[in-house]
């Protein structure tokens, strides 16, 4: 499966949208990154890159923000 684009992935960042049905790896790794841009929004575009890579390394995560 492929990574969501930048935007689809900002969104989940931005948002508070459920995250029950993601793998416990993709939780935890949102769950911080979203902390993270909601204690400095200036780190949104680092934050983005960060969870592409985390994506684009394991396919489980990819196919769990296709589904968030």
């Amino acid at each position: 499966m492929s990574v969501p684009g930048s935007a689809q992935l900002e969104q989940i960042l931005l948002s508070s949208s459920d995250l029950s049905k993601a793998s416990l790896a993709t939780r935890i790794t949102v769950g911080r990154l979203r902390s993270e841009v909601a204690g400095d929004p200036s780190s949104l575009a680092s934050k983005v890159a960060e969870l592409t890579e985390f994506a684009t390394q394991n396919d489980f995560a990819a196919n769990d923000l296709a589904n968030i």
